[in-house]
């Protein structure tokens, strides 16, 4: 075989493992669906549980950088406090140890039966088959590439060129020394970082060591070497996403690069203590296995679960030194709850739809409650609002858009029934909260005539208009409270508070004309009293609209800090 066919061969290996690796990422991650949003609930309980649920996390999706980039969007839309990120950070290192775990399992009768079983699983309709289907096949596909990569390598190994380039960076030590030549080390690190930048993912890199170390082109010195190296290279992806994000996203993304970096130093540090002949790290290492491919495996585990140990008591203390080199300028921080990168965990991308959505209903609110009350109380508070009317409602325009657009993004996800069954629901409450905002200005219209040519409602009108007011408002005030505790005690209060609100209207409307029919009113004034109140009707429409369809949408976000 050519050296050329041999290198096809590994990066053939190497994309197969890789697909592999995302396809069983991905089946697993939609087998847990709904179970994700509980685990996030014990972030907020303490630091150890917060590791707990980093490396659950991690262990279901697979990968450290996605998980930790979750948390960047977490913080950014104000779900998660620093300290509560660092934990899960931490737990996320010692999650993503398990695919190299696996692949240092020597296996390969299992590749074909859990291919073959995979694609007869996908056949079957069942979506929760369908899953799992994709997470046994991406396994069968994970072990087919290792297996690829190995043999290839093995290959490669008898090449004179390609073993003396693996030579440069050597990390054995030589002439009866335990300690390992310092250059070389940095250089296996170097090499180790800068793979894992342009793989963007450790466990990806793990898994090439693993059969590096497989094919005998690299020794155990070596491969720890490089695997320290792709712990700190993993770091980027946290990087990249928070560069767009808030300042305590970045702290975030910062803690995890300081992670990696000191614990790659505290290891190296321990290959300065001798034990046996070697360095102690390896010492162990060679203790708890034997074969290469699993020592490199456990070295890589051994590694996070030591650095978090040591570290863990040190989450706050942690925290402050990030907070010290990215402090936060402003005094308030700005959370983004429509967040890109929590697309990628649906549950709690619907819940913050929602939370947004909620958010756009008390500005609507706001513009309408103050158009109505400039008839009664037209003092200065509420004309510097009326002026605003106008900037409010292309501020709810815009808000209906960022909502529209992010649940676009969201329909491109591969999402479950139930969730793809709040994608519509969310989009026709959007709607009718732009409604509501562009009533405002119709409204304030009918007042400020009112007010300009000082017209008055008759007594009798005048409290009907003010009790409808204060009706309208409890009605509201129901829609909002429903967007974010829709229980069936709140349920059956908006219920109430809208049966009362139409009988209010029939009856003003009724009692309204008899009083125009009795001359007790000015048609003038009563005309503008009746558009009021089909105003007041069609605004009572849209928050039924709502308080309909609250029921059915996720309202709650996990225990965590919330930006209300």
């Amino acid at each position: 075989m050519s050296i050329f066919h041999t290198m096809l061969n590994v990066f053939g290996g190497l994309a197969i493992f890789i697909f592999g690796m995302k396809m069983m990422s991905d089946g697993l991650h939609h087998v847990a669906g709904e179970k994700m949003r509980s685990i996030l609930r014990v972030f907020s309980a303490n630091s150890f549980m917060a590791v707990l649920s980093g490396a659950t996390v991690t262990c279901v999706i697979q990968s450290s950088s996605a998980s930790t980039v979750m948390v960047i969007g977490f913080i950014n839309a104000g779900l998660l406090t620093l300290a509560q990120a660092v934990g899960l950070i931490f737990g996320a290192n010692i999650g993503t140890t398990i695919t190299a775990q696996l692949v240092a399992f020597k296996i390969s009768w299992i590749i074909m039966p859990a291919i073959i079983l995979g694609l007869l699983c996908s056949f079957i309709p069942r979506r929760r088959i369908a899953n799992w289907s994709e997470t046994i096949l991406g396994f069968g596909f994970l072990f087919l590439g290792m297996e690829l990569m190995s043999d290839t390598l093995k290959e490669l190994s008898k090449y004179e060129a390609f073993e003396k380039a693996f030579q440069l960076f050597e990390c054995a030590p030589g002439n009866g020394s335990y300690l390992m030549p310092f250059w070389a080390l940095l250089g296996a690190v170097a090499v180790g970082m800068i793979a894992t930048f342009i793989i963007q993912s450790s466990s990806a890199c793990t898994g090439i060591i693993i059969a590096l170390g497989a094919s005998g082109l690299i020794d155990i010195y070596t491969a720890v070497a490089l695997v320290l190296g792709s712990n700190i290279g993993t770091t980027i992806t946290a990087q990249l996403a928070a560069l767009t994000a808030n300042r305590v996203a970045k702290q975030a993304a910062l803690a995890h690069t300081l992670f990696n970096v000191l614990g790659v130093m505290i290891i190296m540090l321990s290959f300065l203590i001798p034990c046996s002949g070697d360095p102690l790290f390896f010492a162990i290492i060679k203790k708890l296995g034997t074969g290469l491919p699993r020592q490199i495996a456990n070295a890589h585990t051994i590694f996070n679960v030591v650095t978090t140990l040591i570290l863990l008591p040190f989450v706050s203390v942690f925290a402050k030194v990030c907070e010290k080199i990215i402090p936060v300028k402003d005094e308030k921080i700005k959370f983004q709850k429509l967040e890109p990168h929590l697309l990628d965990a649906p549950p709690i991308a619907l819940a913050q739809t929602t939370s947004s959505l909620r958010q756009m209903l008390k500005k609507a609110w706001k513009m309408i409650d103050c158009a109505i009350d400039i008839y009664s109380n037209n003092n200065e508070k509420n004309q510097s609002i009326v002026k605003q009317l106008e900037k409010r409602e292309t501020d709810i325009d815009q808000r209906q858009k960022d909502i529209t657009e992010y649940l676009s993004l969201l329909m491109s996800k591969d999402l479950t029934r139930k969730e793809a069954e709040q994608i519509p629901l969310l989009l026709h409450c959007t709607n009718d909260v732009e409604r509501i905002g562009d009533h405002a200005e119709i409204i304030r219209s009918i007042t400020e005539k009112l007010n300009a040519e000082n017209l008055r409602f008759s007594e009798d009108a005048d409290k009907e208009f003010d009790l409808l007011h204060r009706t309208l408002a409890n009605l509201a005030d129901c829609s909002i409270d429903l967007l974010a505790k829709n229980d069936s005690e709140s349920v059956n209060k908006a219920k109430t508070v809208q049966e009362r609100i139409f009988a209010m209207l029939d009856r003003s409307e009724a009692e309204h004309l008899s009083r125009i029919n009795n001359g007790d009113c000015r048609p003038q004034v009563g005309i503008l009293y009746l558009e009021l109140l089909e105003e007041f009707r069609k605004l009572a429409r849209h928050l039924e609209n709502i308080n309909d369809r609250a029921g059915m949408i996720y309202v709650k976000l996990p225990n965590a800090a919330k930006n209300n």
